[in-house]
């Protein structure tokens, strides 16, 4: 979890983690040079579990952040949460099963998106059990990874990391799951259950939508698989993120 002047949010996202029905976990969190209370929230929050990292010169993004935490996680698998994101209390039990059920090594999850308070969406059915297998050229098309939902074999991450250039500030996230998803290896799916509370804040980059539509031309624009651009192929799949954002934004289509 990286964070920076987080005290808003930063005790719920924290709680979310530490009270998981799979208990067997370590929580680390990178501070990125917070100037508010964040720090002093975070050292009274007392759970053998928890590694906080305390970083003295701000980073500019969470690719940094996210890579310390990399280098330090000891655990099989790897799951990364925004600091103003909170988890269903079952996900990484219902993940870790899914892994376990399908042979995967890539899971994520849906999510439901929240301002102020939480939504009240704790109970999942036998209907969230289901699941939809997820491949690079999908992920071309649509972003369908929200960060605070992946769990990751840290196999995966073997020579990859976020990028930590400012030009990808926003979809650093993005362009590491292409990257993971050109892997031969990876067997991806995405649960369909809302084990992620994504909250939604005015001054979060996601939320200008221009911006965002900019940096992901850039990225498709740069992008290279099996070390060649994409080509006029980058168009097609930045057609296709236009389209599903509007979709989403008409009929709520995610």
């Amino acid at each position: 979890m990286p964070s920076c002047n987080s005290q808003r949010w930063i005790e719920q996202a924290v709680e979310s983690v530490l009270h998981q029905t799979h208990k067997e976990l370590e929580l680390i969190i990178i501070d990125d040079a917070s100037n508010d209370a964040t720090l002093d929230i975070l050292k009274h929050i007392e759970d053998p579990r928890l590694t906080l990292i305390a970083r003295e010169q701000r980073s500019g993004g969470p690719a940094t952040p996210r890579n310390q935490g990399l280098g330090a996680a000891k655990g099989d698998y790897l799951a990364f949460i925004d600091s103003d994101d909170i988890w269903h209390p079952e996900k990484l039990e219902r993940q870790l099963k899914a892994i376990d059920r399908h042979e995967l090594n890539f899971v994520s999850s849906q999510h439901v998106c929240f301002i102020d308070n939480k939504p009240d969406a704790t109970i999942l059915g036998e209907q969230h059990q289901r699941l939809s297998r997820k491949s690079h050229q999908a992920l071309l098309k649509k972003n369908w990874v929200i960060t605070s939902s992946a769990l990751v074999s840290r196999t995966l991450f073997d020579g990859v990391r976020f990028n930590q250039k400012s030009q990808y500030v926003g979809v650093e996230d993005y362009l590491v799951w292409l990257h993971i998803h050109q892997n031969q290896l990876v067997k991806s799916a995405i649960l369909e259950a809302p084990l992620v509370f994504y909250r939604l804040r005015s001054d979060s980059l996601s939320h200008s939508k221009i911006k965002m539509a900019n940096k992901i031309f850039h990225l498709l624009r740069n992008y290279q698989q099996q070390g060649e651009h994409l080509g006029v192929l980058a168009f097609y799949y930045f057609g296709s993120y236009v389209y599903a954002s509007v979709a989403a934004r008409l009929w709520g289509k995610r």
